[in-house]
């Protein structure tokens, strides 16, 4: 009923044709338009009233916004501000998780449907509290739907449609004891035992298959803790004297309306940070070793894990479908409830790092492009006691 009466006030600040021009289409201006001449046309007055209508409901209009709407103009500005094709992969792979985030906790709600100019922050506490009771939330998940609110009252904020933000006002503090405590990051790693029969596993796949590629590619991600992403890239011109360059990344470029999912190598990282890692003694007979199987099998390819697809390479889902069942055969348990896949590797790189070197966080950084916070709350997985006493008996 109030949309119903908003469109006609709306629609009332404009004054309609009664005839259609000589070209058979129905015309009318709109102040402040430059997009088509500041002009739109129907070939019914009906279907001219709900383009200007739409207008005033989209982010240039004067109508107000629920807070639904002003969602997918978030998501729509996301795309729009990304100029760059391959960031635009990135990107859309980033709306499609907020549009899942979102579907998860807002939508069929009633706080989906509030205008954004009634929010108060006890409405907002209310969303937050009832998706923290339906759903056992970690803190990843909880400040994601944080992350809705806040991106939706910012543009709001911004657009003039509301005075005052009140997510700024909203105490998320009084419910922390409902959120799920995270997993112990000493437990997301893998032990001395599991890691030697990986080793060996690996080892004897390669023996028996020689010219299988994703034996190799989780070998080196093992070996240099990358993510599962930056391996199926790799070039040989990327291995310089003393280092490898890492500044690329396969995506998985999630289904839309006009294309099915499919693998795409983009010219950046997880984090936008190109890095450098020194080439190691085990990274070097790695390489040579590779390179006999290239020559052996007569391989022609500037990609290290070359495969018949669209990129020329791997894909990182057969990389870890050869993972889940090497797991599945040595009896190691792939615990998706602490995390533990193949990115647990990296997890162990990095503490190994940061134990060898007596807590050089700064250097664990450098290496494997992630900031000495988040290493240190999501991947440094235990102090090497052994080697924290020889550092105590030194005193």
């Amino acid at each position: 009923m109030y949309e119903s009466m908003e469109k006609e006030i709306i629609l009332r600040n404009y004054k309609f044709p009664y005839k259609p021009s000589t070209d058979g289409y129905y015309h009318i201006n709109i102040a402040g338009r430059t997009e088509g001449r500041g002009q739109f046309k129907a070939k019914s007055l009906e279907r001219l009233k709900e383009k200007v209508y739409a207008y005033e409901k989209g982010i240039n209009g004067h109508a107000r916004k629920r807070f639904k709407e002003v969602f997918e103009m978030v998501q729509e500005r996301k795309l729009s501000m990304t100029k760059d094709n391959e960031k635009r992969l990135s990107v859309s792979n980033t709306v499609n998780k907020n549009k899942q985030d979102y579907k998860r906790f807002f939508q069929g709600t009633d706080f989906e449907q509030l205008f954004v100019d009634t929010i108060r922050p006890k409405d907002i506490e209310e969303i937050y509290q009832y998706n923290l009771s339906r759903y056992n939330l970690r803190k990843k998940a909880a400040l994601a739907m944080r992350g809705i609110i806040k991106n939706v009252m910012l543009l709001a904020l911004r657009q003039e449609w509301i005075e005052k933000n009140p997510y700024l006002s909203a105490d998320f503090g009084q419910f922390k004891d409902m959120i799920e405590p995270d997993s112990i990051t000493e437990e997301r790693g893998y032990t001395e035992q599991e890691l030697e029969k990986i080793h060996a596993f690996i080892a004897e796949k390669q023996k028996k298959k020689p010219d299988y590629f994703p034996a190799y590619a989780l070998e080196l991600q093992i070996m240099c803790g990358l993510r599962r992403g930056e391996v199926p890239p790799l070039m040989w011109e990327d291995f310089h004297d003393g280092y490898m360059d890492i500044h690329r990344e396969q995506i998985t470029v999630q289904k839309t309306a006009k294309e099915p999912e499919h693998d795409a190598i983009v010219s950046h990282t997880k984090t936008w940070k190109d890095r450098h890692y020194p080439i190691t003694t085990d990274v070097s007979e790695f390489l040579k070793r590779l390179r006999m199987i290239h020559k052996a099998y007569g391989i022609k390819s500037e990609y290290l894990f070359p495969a018949p697809t669209e990129t020329k390479v791997i894909s990182n889902n057969t990389v870890y479908n050869f993972y889940r069942r090497m797991c599945e055969k040595l009896g190691i348990v792939v615990r998706s409830d602490i995390v533990r896949g193949t990115h647990a590797f990296r997890r162990n790189a990095i503490t190994q790092v940061i134990n060898q070197s007596n807590g050089n966080i700064l250097m664990a950084s450098k290496l494997f492009g992630n900031t000495p916070a988040v290493i240190n709350q999501n991947y440094y997985t235990g102090l090497d006691l052994e080697k924290a006493k020889e550092v105590l008996e030194a005193f």
